[in-house]
């Protein structure tokens, strides 16, 4: 597998070199002029970030490119306010602003976050957009799940021009990684024309007996039927395999009364998962997408994603130890969860002329049908703690398989407007009306019947007023509103009544010097109120006692000073506090694994015009204040640490370029996650050389 990787691109990259096609990019250029100014539509309407009245960043191709980033984890590393945890080596799930952050495929929602499924690779992506805070009107209610903010992954789209681009990879720990990607035009015209990605990683990581590979295809058939009608339809597989480090390392405890729980104290490559632990995932998706112009400046937009994941997994983790007889609750199990969707989205957006103005119009419809579908069985037992640490097999009686069924149905109708009052004086005003329903299934097959039973419609506003008292200078207040339905039980039998707040946020965004210097800064304050508490945890009953409260600061500056020089940098002030509860832990962070101060900050330098040219290092730092396990074990936690990150890359020609990009490079001893289940170390020091060839 390794030696078909490296040959592969060789034989590509080779060919590349005699290629009739300049595809010379002006990278400097490019990158200045994106600017993280470009539409994105994460938020409703497609504008410019500068103008819309929320926190929005963008990673896009030119970053995805110039900095190497192969993984959504790698993309996602710089973007302002925002924490990634990890699930295992194979997953992560981010955080912002308190609450867990939403993923939408293409604009489209999805009922479940990110910590569940595996996402695909970022080699099928164009691009990832970033809500920072509530985006219920695309997302819906269900769970709160859009109270963080949402990632909205935007695939490839294939062009006129014939194009291919390669690359391969060699880094620590036997990292190989190869990708194809082929823009291939089907009639002379262009009008008919494809896209191919192909990638194959295989690797190991820094901790013993660990092997990952992964690999993936994506393809897109576009259509340009008429001048106003583009049909698309696309296909994504992937095939993943882990024997990986699986719910992380347990914590300790003095003996088994003792409520704190504290790090374990073993080396960063110690791997306690038994050397018979297993997991695979696959997953198919199939996008269809139809754009019609209707008139002018008015715009149909009808997209559907069926998506399938299944997750086979044989596992063992150890719980908590105690000091006193060195024992672990040991679970050990064995899971087959499919997970099919459907969602579907048909979108009106267009202009209009009212009072000589012309205002803003993007409304429509979401639908999404969520099926999760479990066999699994577990048990518990005692394990002597050591190393080696040595669990024998665990059998699977199929015939014992426990079975559990969730469906939901989610669906809404938005809308969202813009009316410009002044010429400098916007006014946005959106609202979703929601329904949801689910059924579960228990044990033995029982139904239970729309588990959200308080909610048949609700309508959810939300408001922003924008200002320009200069040209690119925009100051903007906005207001949304919070619902979130809850499944847990009052002592009648009936369900909790659904949490309220709303969050309030105000910002000034800005452009100078054509685009040469970004700053944009925004404060937010959150309120989450009637969370559920257990009150009686013999008859697991509860009762709407909470209240909490987050605010913050974000800012982030993105700055060209000299040609060929690009700054980056942001700064993340959040505070998450329980103000108000009946299980004693009022005046406690209410998120505590997120960081109360993160520092995040990134310099490049392109060589242009001297005997360096093609040249280009950079270095970054990301600094974060301390992020505890638990608000009740703060014994447990990761003290304030930086991660200092450097590249360096070399464009040879139009055809070949080359990159090193280093990792942690003062080796510093940190947790990824601390908390969950267990702890994971975050990566040593690492390298990566790749090589990227187009043609």
């Amino acid at each position: 597998m390794k030696k078909m990787i490296v040959l592969s691109a060789a034989i590509l990259c080779n060919f590349a070199a005699y290629a009739q096609q300049d595809t010379t990019e002006v990278l400097d250029e490019a990158v200045v002029a994106t600017k993280y100014l470009s539409p994105v539509t994460v938020g409703g309407l497609e504008l410019p970030l500068i103008e819309l009245p929320q926190s929005v960043s963008v990673v896009n191709p030119t970053r995805i490119r110039e900095f190497n980033m192969n993984t959504i984890d790698e993309a996602m590393r710089d973007i302002p306010g925002v924490t990634t945890i990890a699930n295992d080596c194979m997953r992560s799930h981010y955080k912002s602003r308190g609450y867990n952050m939403s993923i939408m495929y293409d604009g489209l929602p999805s009922y479940n976050s990110l910590a569940i499924s595996q996402q695909l690779d970022l080699s099928f992506y164009e691009q990832i957009e970033v809500l920072r805070g509530p985006a219920g009107m695309l997302q819906g209610a269900p769970e709160g799940l859009s109270l963080g903010g949402i990632i909205n992954l935007v695939k490839k789209t294939p062009g006129k021009e014939l194009g291919i681009n390669t690359s391969m990879s060699i880094g620590s720990w036997n990292n190989y990684r190869g990708e194809i990607d082929i823009n291939a035009p089907i009639t002379r015209d262009g009008k008919l024309r494809s896209r191919w990605v192909f990638f194959t990683n295989d690797r190991d990581f820094f901790y013993d007996r660990s092997h990952a590979t992964k690999v993936g295809a994506y393809g897109v058939l576009e259509w340009e039927a008429t001048k106003s009608t583009l049909f698309s339809v696309s296909y994504a597989y992937q095939d993943a395999k882990g024997d990986v480090l699986y719910n992380g390392l347990p914590a300790i405890r003095e003996n088994n009364d003792d409520q704190s729980r504290n790090h374990i104290d073993v080396d960063r490559t110690f791997n306690p998962t038994p050397d018979w632990d297993w997991t695979t995932w696959k997953t198919h998706e199939v996008l269809f997408k139809m754009n019609q112009r209707l008139a002018e400046n008015w715009n149909l937009s009808v997209k559907t994603n069926i998506r399938a994941q299944r997750q086979v997994n044989k596992y063992g983790f150890a719980g908590t130890v105690s000091k006193s007889d060195n024992l672990s609750n040991y679970l050990r199990g064995y899971n087959d969860e499919s997970i099919p969707r459907v969602t579907a989205a048909a979108d009106v957006t267009g202009k209009f002329r009212l009072f000589n103005q012309t205002h803003h119009l993007f409304a429509g419809a979401n639908f999404e049908n969520f099926v999760d579908d479990k066999q699994y069985l577990s048990a518990y037992t005692k394990y002597e703690w050591g190393d080696p640490f040595k669990v024998e097999d665990f059998q699977i009686p199929y015939d014992m398989l426990n079975k559990s069924k969730m469906k939901v149905t989610q669906g809404g109708v938005y809308a969202q407007f813009q009316f410009n009052i002044l010429r400098n004086l916007r006014l946005f005003l959106s609202g979703r009306l929601s329904t949801i329903q689910a059924s579960m299934y228990d044990f033995g097959g029982e139904k239970y019947t729309n588990v959200f039973d308080k909610l048949s419609w609700h309508f959810t506003p939300s408001a922003s007023l924008v200002y320009e008292p200069f040209k690119n200078v925009n100051i903007y207040a906005s207001y949304s509103d919070l619902y979130v339905p809850q499944t847990e039980r009052k002592a009648d039998g009936s369900m909790l009544d659904p949490r309220t707040g709303s969050q309030y946020e105000i910002g000034v965004k800005t452009s100078f010097w054509d685009n040469l210097l970004a700053v944009n800064v925004a404060g937010f304050y959150i309120n989450d109120n009637g969370r559920a508490y257990k009150v009686n945890p013999a008859e697991n009953t509860y009762i709407n006692g909470g209240l909490v409260e987050n605010k913050g600061v974000d800012v982030e500056i993105n700055a060209y000073p000299y040609k060929g020089l690009e700054l980056m940098t942001s700064y993340t002030f959040l505070d998450t506090h329980i103000t108000k509860s009946s299980s004693g832990d009022e005046g406690l962070a209410f998120s505590p694994v997120e960081p109360k101060h993160t520092f995040k900050f990134l310099a490049a330098y392109r060589f242009t015009g001297t005997a360096l040219d093609g040249f280009a290092l950079g270095a970054g730092v990301n600094a974060f204040s301390t992020s505890y396990a638990s608000v009740l074990t703060p014994e447990r936690n990761q003290k304030p640490y930086a991660l200092l990150n450097a590249f360096a890359s070399y464009r040879l020609n139009s055809h070949f370029s080359f990159y090193l990009n280093f990792n942690n490079i003062t080796d510093t001893v940190y947790y990824s996650r601390v908390g969950g289940n267990g702890d994971y170390f975050g990566d040593p020091f690492n390298f990566a050389l790749s090589m990227r060839c187009s043609f």
